[in-house]
C-alpha cells in the first residue's frame, strides 16, 4: 500500500536543509542520504528497468533510488523505518507511475518478506547501524527474498569517510582478525563538524564495513559475489580530507 502522500509543498518543507550540496538530512537523526548515485544504485536501477519482477529498495529514505527506478518502469517496495520519509517519497511519484510503487516501513532485522519476492535488493547505507549478528540476519534474510538468478546490491559506510577517526582501531582489530572491527560508540567523538553533528543523534553506535566485510557476509549467506569494492564519494568533499574509500559496496547473485 502506497503511503500517504502528502502534496508538493508540504513534503519540500518537511525536509530540513543543509550547507553541503548533495546532503540532506533525515527526519529521525540518523544521518543524511546522498543524492549522488553510486555505481551500485545505478546498477540496480538499471536491473530494475529491465526485468518484470519486483525490486526491494531498502532503506530508502526520500526515494533517490525509487524514483529514477520507478521511471525506468521498474515495480519497487520502498522501505524505511521512517514512515514520513515515505510520505515524502509518495508524493513525489507522479500520478502515472503511482500504482508502481508499494511502501512499507520497517526496519532490519525485523522486516520480512515472503522468499523469492524479489529480482533485485538495494539495501544501501543500512548496515552500518546494525550490530554484526543483525547484519548476518538481515543479509540471510535478503538472500531468501531474492529469486534465483537475483541480485542483491549493498553499500555502507567504512571507517575512511566522516568517521576518520575510526581508521587506527578498525585497521588494528582487521589485523588481529576481529570479525567486526568498525563498532564505535560515542559517535560525536568521531564527527568531523557541528553540522554533521547535529543530524546524526540517534544511533547509539556504527558498525563500520568495507568491501571485504560486505563480501564475506554475501557469502556466507550462500549468494555468489560478483563485485565488491570501495566507493569513491566525491560528494563528501566538503566534509574534510578524504580518499576515496568513504563508503564500500559488494553485489552478489543468488544461484
Amino acid at each position: 500500500m502506497v503511503a500517504r502522500a502528502m502534496n508538493r509543498q508540504q513534503s519540500a518543507s518537511a525536509v530540513p536543509p543543509f550547507g553541503v550540496p548533495s546532503m540532506v538530512p533525515t527526519l529521525n537523526g540518523t544521518g543524511f542520504m546522498f543524492e549522488v548515485l553510486d555505481d551500485y544504485a545505478r546498477d540496480w536501477i538499471r536491473c530494475a528497468g529491465a526485468g518484470s519482477g519486483t525490486v526491494l529498495d531498502l532503506g530508502c529514505a526520500y526515494g533517490v533510488a525509487t524514483l529514477p527506478a520507478l521511471a525506468a518502469g521498474a515495480r519497487v517496495v520502498a522501505s524505511d523505518m521512517e514512515p514520513r520519509h515515505l510520505e515524502i517519497l509518495a508524493a513525489k511519484v507522479p500520478p502515472a507511475l503511482r500504482g508502481q510503487l508499494s511502501c512499507i516501513a520497517g526496519a532490519l532485522p525485523g522486516l520480512d518478506f515472503p522468499d523469492g519476492s524479489f529480482t533485485a535488493i538495494l539495501c544501501s547505507r543500512v548496515l552500518h547501524f546494525l550490530a554484526g549478528e543483525d547484519i548476518d540476519i538481515s543479509v540471510a534474510k535478503m538472500a531468501r527474498w531474492l529469486v534465483p538468478g537475483g541480485r542483491l546490491y549493498l553499500v555502507a559506510d567504512t571507517p575512511y569517510g566522516i568517521w576518520r577517526k575510526a581508521i587506527p582501531a578498525f585497521e588494528a582489530g582487521k589485523r588481529a582478525s576481529v570479525r567486526w572491527p568498525g563498532i564505535i560508540v560515542g559517535l560525536h567523538d568521531y564527527l568531523p563538524t557541528a553540522g554533521v553533528k547535529k543530524h546524526i543523534d540517534k544511533p547509539p553506535f556504527m558498525n563500520l564495513l568495507d568491501a571485504e566485510l560486505l563480501a564475506r557476509t554475501c557469502t556466507e549467506a550462500g549468494l555468489r559475489v560478483e563485485r565488491a569494492s570501495f566507493i569513491d564519494r566525491t560528494d563528501f568533499r566538503g566534509l574534510g580530507r578524504l580518499d576515496g574509500r568513504e563508503n564500500a559496496g559488494a553485489m552478489a547473485v543468488k544461484g
